[in-house]
């Protein structure tokens, strides 16, 4: 649930699909086109089911939550 609320609040669907966006951009032109190491390119919706497989991969890391870095390191 964290999650969905941090996703929703301050823009985050806005971000969402604008990063979905970038991510087919450097897709089709780095690894499609200059290195030439896939064989397709890849659609908007590709790239934003990629990116959220990104978020909920790396989501339980805590990545850049300032939360979880005052849990782990308390400067007492």
């Amino acid at each position: 649930m964290k999650l969905l609320r941090g996703v929703i609040t301050g823009g985050g669907i806005a971000a969402f699909f604008f990063f979905s966006w970038i991510l087919q951009l450097l897709w089709n032109s780095i690894l499609f086109e200059q290195l030439q190491l896939v064989q397709t390119q890849v659609n908007y919706w590709q790239s934003a089911g990629l990116w959220f497989f990104v978020i909920i991969l790396f989501a339980w890391t805590g990545i850049g939550s300032p939360a979880s870095f005052k849990k782990k390191h308390t400067f007492d």
